[in-house]
């Protein structure tokens, strides 16, 4: 009985490491790129920029209301400052204090990798546009959501 676990479990092994291979071969198969979503450099300005920037930026576009009139959201779990103006919400991760393991950053992985924000792990999805470690959820937006859109993505993405 001992050498037939032995020799079950060695095959398992193989075989799984031969569908990775197999995977990992195939033309469809693209290798994730880090936490840089689709369309940001890894090495872009946004990275080191701050929410009150990134919120002039797009107030000096027209786009959004004055900065000093965005209201301060809760933001515990999910991202390490949250605003709204305009109705737009904007969310920003201090990814130099994040903690392993942690809800924020849990969060923010999710967002990179799949799109969307499990809020708290409830089932409560919503899904922000990110940019760097910024994001922005447009579902209350009262002006021209595709402008505002286009105008966050491009938020210190070129020197």
């Amino acid at each position: 009985m001992k050498r037939f676990t032995i020799l079950f479990s060695t095959l398992l092994i193989l075989g799984f490491a031969g569908v990775m291979v197999y995977v990992g071969m195939l033309p469809e198969f693209v290798p994730p790129a880090g936490l840089a979503g689709e369309g940001e450099a890894p090495d872009a300005p946004i990275w080191d920029m701050t929410m009150d920037e990134v919120l002039a930026e797009i107030a000096a576009q027209g786009l959004v209301d004055d900065p000093s009139a965005a209201i301060s959201l809760a933001s515990d779990g999910v991202c390490t400052d949250a605003r709204k103006i305009s109705g737009a919400e904007f969310y920003w991760w201090d990814l130099d204090n994040l903690q392993e393991g942690s809800q924020e950053e849990t969060a923010y992985k999710s967002l990179k990798a799949e799109g969307f924000i499990n809020l708290y792990g409830n089932g409560h999805i919503v899904s922000p546009v990110p940019n760097g470690p910024f994001a922005l959820l447009l579902d209350f937006y009262e002006g021209d959501s595709g402008a505002l859109e286009q105008a966050f993505r491009a938020v210190g993405q070129a020197e």
